[in-house]
């Protein structure tokens, strides 16, 4: 029995070893840390465009944070439903207060994200607990109108060019005229030949004759 007792107990130990190395080496592959150092700011929007918790903070490209939380509230200041994004961004990452912050997209339908790019003013940078403002991002039912009118347009182009075409084709206005006028054409091919047997017409002007000048006679 004792034998037996200390089998199941080195094997419990060598378990709960196997088990601590096993995690051990989890948490240094992932570079996990239980307490990241960093800190919290708040991000307002007027619109978010679908961003969730967790999604990342880009610093210049970089992973530096993600979002926390995201609420929705009434501005009383401005009248209007606005987004407040809370954002956690590690120790290291500094962030003047003249960045430019806007909600990005990874592809063209992928996960939304939020960008920062760094400002100038490196002396006043963003602290735990401020609040910066944010560029809202297009939706895409704007930009779906904005298409529909630029096809619009296009297409109403095209038909005033095809009604165009369609008096030159038939022979009306003065290109029309031009290019289907028999003799329009003889007359500017009888003219280029002139020109071209006698090129010095090109330089040749018409004196005209300078009537006299009318003599006063003064009475004496």
């Amino acid at each position: 029995m004792i034998r037996k007792s200390r089998l199941e107990l080195a094997v419990g130990i060598f378990i709960v070893i196997g088990l601590i190395i096993l995690v051990a080496f989890v948490f240094l592959i992932r570079d996990f840390q239980i307490v990241k150092p960093g800190y919290k700011f708040d991000i307002v929007f007027g619109f978010a465009n679908g961003l969730k918790v967790s999604a990342p903070v880009k610093l210049a490209g970089v992973d530096v944070g993600e979002v926390k939380e995201t609420k929705v509230y009434y501005d009383q200041d401005s009248l209007q439903t606005k987004v407040r994004v809370r954002v956690w961004v590690n120790q290291e990452a500094r962030i003047p207060s003249d960045s430019q912050v806007w909600i990005n997209t990874l592809g063209l339908l992928g996960e939304k994200y939020i960008e920062l790019i760094p400002g100038q003013n490196y002396g006043l940078s963003v602290k735990s607990g401020d609040t910066i403002a944010g560029q809202d991002p297009i939706a895409l039912q704007e930009i779906t109108e904005e298409a529909k009118k630029m096809i619009l347009k296009l297409d109403q182009a095209l038909s005033g060019l095809n009604e165009i075409l369609g008096k030159i084709h038939n022979g009306e206005g003065t290109i029309g005229k031009f290019v289907y006028e028999e003799a329009i054409y003889n007359n500017l091919e009888a003219m280029t030949d002139d020109l071209r047997r006698h090129p010095w017409k090109l330089f040749w002007k018409t004196k005209e004759r300078l009537a006299p000048t009318p003599k006063i006679q003064s009475n004496k």
